[in-house]
C-alpha cells in the first residue's frame, strides 16, 4: 500500500510506548455520545426512518474520497497514530495486496447481485478490529467509565468515537437504569466488544453514504445490484461491459469463491476435531497410566 498521497507525514509508527491519557469530557463529546448514534462523529447528524438510518448521499455533504485510505480510516474512528501503525502491519502481512487505485470495486453475490465494495479500507478495518481483541494487555481502569473510554483511545479511537466505550451520566440509559451506569456497564461489556460494536455500525454508514454519492455522481448505477464504472470509461461503455454473460461469469466466479471458502472450512474442522480425538486419546492413555501405577504401587 502506497503512502504517496501524504508525503509530508511521518510514516515511522511509534511501538510499544505508552502515553498517558487524560479523557475529559466537552460539551460536544457528551452531545455525541448521548445521541446513541444518532450523530455520526465524522459525518453529523444522520436522520433516522422507520428506525433505520437515512444514509443516502445528499449533495453539498463533505465525505472523503474512497482513494485516500489514510483519510478515511479517520473517517471511520482510528487515530493519526493508530493507521499509520495499521498500514505498517497491514504491508508486513499483505506485501503483495492490490486495492483498485480509485477505492472502490464491486463485490457479486452468488445470487448474481453487486455491491459496491471499498475493499483496502474495509481490509484495514477487519485487522484493527482482530488487533483490539488480541491485545490482552489488561492494565487499565475497567471499573469506571473513564477508564473504559481511555481504553478505547489506548487501542486507537479518536476521542470522539471512544466515548461510546463508556456511558456519560446524562445518557438516557444511564438515566433509565442506574444500575447499569454505577456497576453492570462493568461486569457485561469489555472494550473490545465496544470498540467493535461502534465501528462497524459507523463504518457501514459512512461506507453507504460513499456508495450513493458514486450513484448521485455517475461512477455507479442500479442495475441486478450497484456496479461501479472503472476508470477510463464512460457510464454507458460501463453498462455495456456487464451485460448478462459478463454478470453470469461473475455470478460462476462467486459460487466457485464461496464453495472454495466451505471446503477450507471444512478442512479445519476436521482438522481440529482431529486434534481434539488425539489429545482426548492421550488424556485417556495418561489416565489409564496413571491408574495402572497406582494400582501397582498398592500391590506392592
Amino acid at each position: 500500500m502506497s503512502d504517496k498521497d501524504h508525503p509530508e507525514r511521518e510514516d515511522q509508527p511509534e511501538r510499544d510506548t505508552k502515553e498517558p491519557i487524560n479523557f475529559e469530557w466537552t460539551p460536544e463529546l457528551v452531545k455525541i455520545a448521548t445521541s446513541r448514534g444518532a450523530i455520526h462523529p465524522s459525518i453529523g447528524p444522520i436522520d433516522f426512518s422507520k428506525g433505520y438510518a437515512d444514509c443516502n448521499y445528499r449533495p453539498g455533504m463533505t465525505l472523503p474520497d474512497p482513494a485516500d485510505t489514510r483519510e478515511c480510516l479517520r473517517w471511520v474512528g482510528l487515530s493519526d497514530k493508530k493507521i499509520i501503525d495499521l498500514e505498517h502491519k497491514f504491508n508486513d502481512l499483505y506485501p503483495d495486496y492490490e486495492a483498485p487505485s480509485c477505492g472502490y470495486d464491486n463485490e457479486v453475490t452468488t445470487k448474481g447481485i453487486s455491491d459496491i465494495t471499498f475493499p483496502l479500507i474495509e481490509e484495514m478495518v477487519e485487522l484493527f478490529l482482530r488487533e483490539v481483541y488480541d491485545n490482552k494487555d489488561e492494565d487499565y481502569d475497567y471499573t469506571t467509565h473513564k477508564g473504559y473510554i481511555e481504553r478505547g483511545i489506548e487501542l486507537g479511537l479518536r476521542p470522539e468515537f471512544a466515548v461510546f466505550c463508556g456511558l456519560h451520566k446524562d445518557d438516557p440509559r444511564a438515566i433509565a437504569e442506574p444500575h447499569l451506569f454505577e456497576e453492570l456497564w462493568f461486569l457485561i461489556k469489555a472494550p473490545a466488544g465496544l470498540i467493535e460494536g461502534t465501528i462497524i455500525p459507523f463504518w457501514m454508514q459512512l461506507k453507504e453514504f460513499m456508495a450513493t454519492k458514486l450513484l448521485y455522481e455517475g461512477k455507479a448505477w442500479l442495475s441486478y445490484g450497484r456496479w461501479v464504472v472503472r476508470e477510463g470509461e464512460t457510464l454507458d461503455q460501463a453498462k455495456a461491459r456487464v451485460d448478462d454473460r459478463e454478470r453470469q461469469r461473475l455470478k460462476e466466479q462467486a459460487i466457485k469463491k464461496h464453495e472454495e471458502i466451505l471446503e477450507r472450512k471444512r478442512q479445519a474442522r476436521e482438522k481440529e476435531d482431529a486434534e481434539d480425538r488425539a489429545r482426548w486419546a492421550e488424556e485417556e492413555r495418561q489416565e489409564a497410566e496413571m491408574l495402572k501405577q497406582q494400582s501397582m504401587d498398592k500391590g506392592s
